[in-house]
Order: C-alpha cells, then structure tokens, then sequence
C-alpha cells in the first residue's frame, strides 16, 4: 500500500533563547549552518510535523487539522507550513514516488538514542532508547540504516550500504537488499523515530 505524500522535518531543536529582557523567548532550531528563530505557534507547527505517535504520519492535511485541534487559526498555520517549506525546514515527500531520491540524496539521518537490540518479545524487530528504556520498535531495515547514519555522506548512501551488508549476510527479503526499497521503507517508518526524538534530518553536508 502506498504510504502517499508526508511531511518530513529536517533541522536540530536547539531549545529557547530568551531576549536579553527575559520576557520574550523564541525557539532556535539548526538546519545546516543557520538557525532559524520560531514564535511558539510556528514552533508548533514543526512539532507536529515530526508526528505525535508511533502511528502518525504527518501530511499537509492532517497537520492542519490537529493544528485547528490545538486551537491555531488556519490564517497563521496555513503560512507557517508554507513558510517552512520554502525554508527547507519541512519537506514532502512520497516515500515511494520520484522526490524520495532527491531527499535521500539532499538530506541526512543523525541518531539522537541508543540502538538497544532484538525486542525480546518480537526478536525480528529492534529497539531504540536510552541505556534500559526503549522509546521505539522499528524494523531492522530502519535499525541499521538509523545505527550508522551519521557515517554515510547523505540518507541514500546509507539505505545503499545497508542494502549491502544484508545481502552480504545473506538476507533475501527485497525490502533490506534493495536500496530503493530501503529508502521507501525508512521514509514510510521514519516518524516512529522522529516522534520521540531518537533521530532528526539535516541537509546533507558539503565536503
């Protein structure tokens, strides 16, 4: 089943910043080089499209409407989104369509948690968290892809290197030894990560 087009959050929450006063803070976020600067209700607008549960994938759609949940008029949500996307702060992407490439090729995965291994439970799905606490299940496709991020140039190298290793440990399943199907797989899961902070995108880094 297609997953459609989602939104995907790329930069690295950096925290508030408080005015030199003390009465007026923004929330910083890092996306490359720069640092953006958001109002709390932008700043939502962005939380939300990290998604709010293992279950939720975000889309233009339905981010406006737990936005309008919240009780954020669409007059300011509707600009804030389009707004971040025009900055790169918020990208769509359809895991299975044509622009899933060019995001895996512009942007890079960077793990935030702990890989914790086997579930004990579900032994072929694995966990990620913090020392004894697991915060997400993911598939060992997005484990591995996740668990050596940080070491591959941009997203699509790593889905390619991934792919490798499996097939090189003899796994046939073409979900983890096609790289394109890695790629779809990582991107249609990847909010079960993004949602609790395990890992966050950047712009890929020029070297």
């Amino acid at each position: 089943m297609r997953t459609g087009e989602l939104l995907i959050p790329v930069g690295h929450d950096l925290g508030v910043m408080w005015s030199g006063a003390g009465d007026e803070r923004r929330q910083q976020v890092r996306i490359g080089t720069e640092v953006m600067e958001l109002d709390d209700e932008d700043f939502v607008i962005w939380l939300l499209a990290h998604g709010v549960g293992d279950e939720d994938r975000p889309t233009r759609s339905s981010l406006l409407e737990r936005a309008t949940a919240l009780g954020l008029p669409t007059a300011t949500s509707e600009p804030a989104l389009d707004r971040f996307l025009a900055d790169g702060l918020l990208v769509r992407v359809d895991p299975e369509g044509d622009n899933a490439l060019e995001f895996a090729r512009n942007h890079q995965l960077f793990p935030l948690v702990q890989g914790l291994g086997p579930d004990p439970e579900q032994p072929w799905l694995q966990l990620v968290g913090i020392l004894n606490h697991p915060m997400a299940q993911v598939s060992s496709a997005l484990y591995d892809v996740w668990a050596w991020s940080q070491l591959a140039p941009e997203l699509w190298t790593g889905c390619e290197d991934a792919a490798v290793v499996a097939q090189q440990v003899g796994v046939t399943n073409p979900g983890e030894i096609e790289p394109r199907q890695v790629l779809a797989g990582v991107l249609g899961q990847i909010h079960g990560l993004l949602c609790v902070r395990a890992a966050y995108f950047d712009r890929r880094r020029i070297r």
